[in-house]
């Protein structure tokens, strides 16, 4: 089935049954969805910031990509595994995916949000240019914490360009020279920074702080990665 007779259908079948599936051809929501995944998806009155969308794009495009925010009216989706920020109506949108082969999947909390959002960012800034982005530091700790594509040991490190300035006895500051901006960690965020005084991969970091927390790598990964993706945007930390 094309996506015109997908675009004429859906719209009938979700009035009708509330629910409607299609499968994925592409590759684009990699790792959460690949090709020949079924989803299903439903209608809803509102749409929130995490959600995957099925919508209408440029030339009849049928796609199925992540919400990232809503300004104005106006609704920016983005592939997980893509570079592109698409900017629609709500009226190009058919519903939201609810199932995937039939089984519930877990909505992206916000730091994943503002990490994709920041890898678009990075490519306008490289010109469009998807093999100059894939150089980027925030790229490359997207890769590593969203994709889990990680070929090589990725190795993070502070970036010793930023000023650290303790604030009391448990806590510090971060100036960054560059754009002046300040940032004031409280004691967790603390403790991971400095934990990578000495660069190490992840799974090192995590054994470090599961010694500091008393706690298994489980128990603690979730905010090691959020950590990590906020200090990468904020350009605290970087890989190498």
């Amino acid at each position: 089935m094309n996506s015109y007779s997908v675009e004429r259908i859906l719209p009938l079948l979700l009035k009708s049954k509330g629910e409607a599936e299609i499968g994925v051809i592409g590759k684009s929501m990699n790792p959460l969805l690949f090709k020949g995944d079924k989803v299903m998806l439903a209608a809803a009155e509102e749409y929130e910031a995490g959600d995957v969308l099925v919508f209408r794009y440029k030339n009849g495009e049928l796609l199925i990509h992540r919400l990232l925010f809503v300004q104005d009216g106006r609704y920016f989706c983005k592939g997980d595994n893509s570079f592109r920020l698409e900017d629609l109506s709500k009226e190009q949108i058919f519903g939201k995916v609810i199932r995937v082969n039939g089984k519930a999947f877990c909505p992206w909390p916000a730091w994943k949000i503002r990490l994709s959002y920041a890898v678009n960012r990075a490519f306008f800034a490289s010109r469009y240019d998807v093999k100059k982005t894939k150089q980027t530091n925030i790229y490359k700790i997207y890769q590593n914490l969203i994709l889990k594509k990680e070929v090589l040991t990725m190795i993070y490190r502070q970036n010793k360009q930023m000023d650290i300035i303790p604030t009391d006895e448990n806590t510090v500051a971060v100036f960054d020279p560059d754009s002046g901006d300040t940032h004031f960690l409280d004691e967790t965020a603390t403790d991971i920074l400095k934990s990578l005084e000495s660069p190490c991969d992840f799974e090192t970091l995590l054994a470090r702080l599961c010694e500091i927390y008393d706690a298994s790598p489980e128990d603690i990964r979730a905010d090691v990665e959020e950590f990590l993706a906020d200090m990468a945007i904020k350009k605290v930390v970087e890989v190498q």
